[in-house]
């Protein structure tokens, strides 16, 4: 054979090879861009229906069209990894390539992530559509089981799908852990962040329907403590504890509501705990009842408080506390109603509800704390309760599911209810979704403001307040912090003078206007040096004053004991009808308060929500160091001038800021 035929031997079978693999790399190609054409579009539904409140497509039709975009996006993904599969197998080595490097070595992880997503939700739709069927109507039910039975059995039956979908997240959350998002493309970092948005709330809703057989008491009843808040006399974890209820759930039934007045819990002749040493010294509580439990702003620790205290009262050891305002009331009235009081001859919407227990609170015959009025002056309330727990249970159907868990879902993030379980799966659950109410850890700054009403009346909805802190980081990255609280009383009561006392006047208006009694802390870092506090003396009116002789003294700021890890300054003061008084705290935080990152240092900041507030507006100034550069804030700064940082906000939710800096 000759040299050209050797060539051409050898030659042509390669080019023939190159060919062929030529052809199928553009057969795959164009398959691969048909996929992910396809892919993008259903991608665009999906996002296009998150755009609005998420509970808002919980309607059997609404979400068959988003189980059929996120089913056919995963047959598009696995259509994707199925053409790309050697190449997959490099990926994880081709870090290097320019500018794609970190989005080709992610590749394999989150085509397995889209898939994995994909697979949970159907798990998730096709477990729920059924419980969804029996609040539309579109299952049938027996008629000897009643709607609450149907749906703990609907729960019973979807568990397998609820925990395959469980498992598929798991391994999601996995393989997200493993990819460094510093390293991916704007584009695809930004479908990641989407990721990690969305996550939690597939992975909650998921666990919630794992845990809601147990909750419904599928296998036992359960029994839970429900604290009826009024924030109008704010306190501590949201109001004073006005009323409480048990309440008993027996396979998705309610099997008992007993609801009361809280002073008629009470038993006197059981020995009763000491209350906290402030609560006896200005307020001159003898013994610790349960409704002053919430004194502490940690809501485990005020739930089983209340667990205690009313097993000590009432002989009854229950499984929960879910504690709940005046405003969680005024939202789910809106969702349900009207709700139809016929021992009132009332129809009750959220427009009346506020004024209809205002008026039924208040004495016909103008008599104060006496008669059989003020035994029933909340009886309101509990019948309200009542009327709505049973149109949820025997006419669901009337409640619109997707607003009702918009609600829940509100009420939650605004700390407006707060729940306490004792199973620790559950509470888990709760606590890192930030719905337990407990006092949050965290490895920066810390700020919490805590008001409580010590005036015996219902003035807080008269009186404004604003939070503004100062953070001035010194060279060393020592931190010089302090915290102004201002309030202003728009009472238009004329008092000539300020006197703290247990009178109950005929109206609930009445109880409204009147002097603003405060023993407020300020809740930092457990490292947190106290420099200066508020310059007060012992009001002369106040309870304290009368018992001690001693109105008029200097009140130093009281500082600790820790609490949750956290240092507590406090102070004790009245504000008068039209008066204002703001109240001052300068102290130090050590440098491990910053977080150095290299060749920047990153100043975290948690400010967290006292429940039952609303909207506190909320300034943040942060001064770095001389000659500091800011390289980036999140959330984005109201105004950045050299070395000064300002955030303007509110504190509807917690709130979170970083600011990085040189």
């Amino acid at each position: 054979m000759s040299r050209r035929a050797r060539i051409a031997a050898i030659v042509l079978p390669v080019v023939i090879l190159l060919a062929c693999l030529g052809i199928i790399s553009c057969v795959k190609y164009a398959r691969v861009m048909g996929h992910v054409a396809s892919l993008r579009q259903h991608l665009g539904n999906l996002e296009a229906r998150g755009q609005g409140d998420l509970f808002s497509s919980l309607r059997a039709e609404e979400l068959e069209g988003v189980r059929g975009d996120l089913v056919e996006a995963g047959d598009h993904l696995a259509g994707i990894k199925s053409e790309l599969g050697p190449v997959l197998v490099l990926a994880p080595h081709m870090g290097w390539l320019p500018l794609v490097g970190g989005d080709v070595s992610a590749a394999r992880d989150l085509l397995e992530i889209g898939i994995g997503i994909s697979s949970a939700g159907d798990l998730i739709f096709e477990g729920v559509t059924p419980l969804l069927g029996l609040f539309e109507g579109s299952e049938e039910t027996s008629s000897e089981v009643s709607i609450g039975q149907a749906v703990a059995a609907a729960l019973a039956d979807g568990q397998p799908r609820f925990a395959a979908a469980q498992a598929e997240l798991g391994a999601v959350r996995q393989r997200r852990e493993g990819i460094d998002a510093e390293r991916l493309s704007p584009k695809v970092a930004q479908l990641l962040e989407r990721l990690d948005r969305y996550l939690p709330l597939l992975e909650t809703g998921v666990q919630g329907l794992v845990v809601a057989p147990y909750l419904l008491g599928g296998d036992e009843p359960r029994t839970y403590l429900l604290l009826a808040q009024n924030e109008h006399e704010l306190r501590a974890t949201g109001g004073f504890i006005s009323s409480v209820a048990l309440l008993r759930i027996d396979d998705g039934q309610i099997a008992d509501l007993d609801f009361r007045d809280s002073y008629a819990v009470d038993d006197l002749s059981q020995d009763h705990p000491l209350p906290p040493e402030p609560l006896e010294r200005y307020m001159l509580a003898e013994i610790w009842l349960l409704r002053d439990a919430n004194w502490y702003p940690d809501f485990p620790t005020t739930a089983q408080v209340a667990r205690d205290l009313y097993q000590l009262d009432q002989g009854v050891l229950v499984d929960g506390v879910i504690a709940a305002d005046l405003a969680a009331v005024e939202s789910l009235v809106a969702v349900m109603a009207p709700i139809h009081l016929e021992e009132y001859g009332e129809q009750v919407t959220a427009a009346n509800a506020m004024d209809l227990m205002e008026q039924y609170w208040a004495s016909p015959g103008g008599e104060g704390q006496s008669g059989d009025w003020w035994v029933h002056r909340k009886d309101f309330v509990g019948d309200l309760l009542a009327a709505m727990m049973l149109k949820l249970e025997t006419d669901p159907r009337s409640v619109e599911l997707s607003r009702l868990m918009g609600m829940l879902r509100r009420g939650l993030g605004e700390k407006h209810v707060l729940v306490y379980l004792l199973d620790p799966t559950v509470q888990q659950m709760l606590a890192e979704n930030g719905w337990d109410g407990a006092l949050r850890s965290t490895g920066g700054d810390f700020l919490m403001v805590v008001d409580t009403n010590t005036g015996f009346n219902k003035v807080n909805p008269n009186v404004e307040s604003s939070v503004a802190y100062q953070v001035l980081i010194e060279a060393d990255g020592s931190l010089q912090s302090q915290v102004s609280v201002s309030y202003r009383n728009q009472s238009t009561a004329t008092e000539d003078q300020c006197v703290q006392e247990a009178v109950y006047p005929p109206t609930y208006q009445e109880m409204m206007n009147g002097c603003y009694w405060n023993y407020l802390r300020v809740y930092v870092p457990e490292n947190g040096q106290l420099l200066q506090g508020p310059q007060v003396t012992l009001p002369e009116g106040s309870l304290s004053a009368r018992d001690t002789e001693l109105g008029g003294t200097a009140l130093p700021p009281e500082v600790g004991p820790v609490e949750s890890a956290k240092n507590v300054f406090s102070t004790f003061f009245v504000v008068p009808p039209g008066g204002r008084r703001e109240m001052l705290f300068q102290y130090q935080l050590p440098s491990e308060t910053l977080e150095r990152q290299g060749t920047t240092t990153a100043y975290r900041l948690l400010v967290q929500k006292q429940p039952g507030t609303h909207a506190v507006p909320l300034q943040i100034s942060v001064t770095l160091p001389s000659g500091g550069e800011v390289v980036s804030t999140s959330p984005g700064a109201s105004s950045v001038m050299g070395v000064n940082v300002v955030f303007e906000t509110d504190l509807l939710v917690d709130r979170e800021f970083e600011i990085l800096f040189r």
